[in-house]
């Protein structure tokens, strides 16, 4: 998946919050981190990329200037648009041999175990 998506400048990894930017539009950097299910420190380094390959850009939130807002820049926009057909086709792929049922037993699944890894206790 990954060599589909290098000539785009991209991995997959960095694939989910430019989409979860397209959706959902300009946030917080932690509704970011939140709405992936994935840890602060891991999602700095991917930002930093992000925003090194212009696929995004930072600034300070208005209310709160120790926060900072994430939106994507024309250029994520359009590779969003590019590399979505890529990422249903790795979905498809990686669920591929499992029915309706066992896909939504497995999204439950991981979305617990994200839920108790990131729990207090």
């Amino acid at each position: 998946m990954d060599t589909l998506l290098r000539p785009l400048g991209l991995v997959l990894a960095h694939l989910s919050p430019l989409m979860l930017l397209h959706r959902d539009g300009p946030m917080l950097q932690r509704d970011l981190v939140r709405g992936l299910g994935v840890g602060q420190p891991g999602m700095v380094h991917a930002i930093a990329r992000l925003e090194e390959g212009g696929f995004i850009s930072r600034r300070p939130a208005e209310k709160d200037r120790r926060a900072t807002i994430i939106e994507l820049t024309d250029k994520g926009r359009e590779t969003v648009e590019v590399a979505s057909p890529f990422l249903v086709e790795a979905n498809a792929h990686a669920l591929s041999g499992f029915t309706a049922e066992e896909s939504r037993t497995l999204t439950t699944l991981l979305q617990r175990l994200i839920a108790n890894l990131e729990s207090d206790g």
